[in-house]
């Protein structure tokens, strides 16, 4: 589980430096005309207005994020195949969980009530692209560096194999019943020839 764990947060800090980079390219158009970066509402979630605050915020809760995501794929025995897709899932959960409780009261709800506010439908978007990276940064890195063996479910199926006589291997108990009744079966058919012999020359002794 620890080479997860460190994947996962390896991951988790380079996937919140792309959301972070993304939250800080993307701008929120107000009521008023005026832009502000996303990653700037980021840090209102521990009542700042910095920048730097943002980027820190960020990259903080993605590597804690993304280490979790690591225990849990390796607890659940997950494969490289279907990192992506699981990374993915991931990412869109923790849009859901951060906007629907994370932030603060004026933007928790902002998926909801982005139908009727411009502005805090900018701010999903952004949200939604931010974690999708993340996302998309943590299934690249399990992708290429997490562990490529298979599943729980066919190290049970190898196992059931291994201890099943219907598969075709022999244990050492049945091998060497095998050979016993091989050396039993060549004994009879050499008694039977010496008496096959032996019948042949009464024969012929009768006959003389």
């Amino acid at each position: 589980m620890g080479s997860g764990f460190g994947v996962g947060a390896g991951a988790g800090l380079a996937g919140g430096v792309v959301g972070a980079g993304v939250l800080s390219i993307l701008g929120i158009k107000g009521h008023e005309g005026d832009v502000t970066r996303a990653i700037l509402l980021v840090s209102h979630a521990v009542r700042s207005n910095s920048l730097v605050v943002g980027w820190l915020v960020q990259i903080g809760a993605a590597t804690v994020i993304g280490a979790l995501f690591g225990v849990l794929y390796t607890a659940c025995g997950l494969r490289r195949e279907s990192a992506a897709y699981w990374a993915t899932v991931y990412g869109i959960a923790w849009w859901i969980v951060g906007w629907f409780a994370i932030m603060p009261p004026p933007l928790r709800y902002a998926p909801r009530a982005a139908v009727r506010d411009p502005a805090l439908f900018q701010l999903a978007v952004a949200g939604l692209l931010a974690c999708l990276s993340y996302g998309a940064a943590l299934g690249g890195a399990f992708t290429l560096f997490g562990r490529a063996g298979a599943g729980r479910s066919d190290e049970r199926v190898r196992a059931a194999r291994a201890v099943d006589p219907s598969n075709g291997a022999l244990s050492p108990g049945r091998r060497q019943s095998v050979r016993l009744g091989a050396g039993r079966v060549g004994f009879d058919t050499r008694e039977e020839g010496h008496g096959k012999g032996r019948h042949q020359i009464g024969d012929t002794y009768g006959a003389l």
